[in-house]
């Protein structure tokens, strides 16, 4: 384990795997599993109708789609 600032608050926190303050990464995972449910649902949904029904942000949206979490339609 090492010392590093997390990604999303800046918070110095000791790294185990992820890149997220235990705080953040719970935020992320939530909104995570929301996608993910919503994308299930929903298959052929673009960015903007996950966001216009989920109210995430479109930049977490494009975080979480370029890490190959979510196969968005392009």
């Amino acid at each position: 384990m090492t010392l590093a600032n997390c990604k999303h608050c800046g918070e110095l926190f000791l790294k185990k795997k992820s890149d997220y303050c235990s705080e953040c990464q719970t935020s992320y995972d939530r909104m995570y599993m929301e996608m993910r449910d919503y994308v299930r649902s929903h298959p052929r949904s673009t960015v903007m109708d996950v966001h216009a029904k989920t109210g995430i942000p479109v930049s977490k949206l494009l975080e979480l789609g370029s890490e190959d979490f979510v196969p968005f339609t392009r």
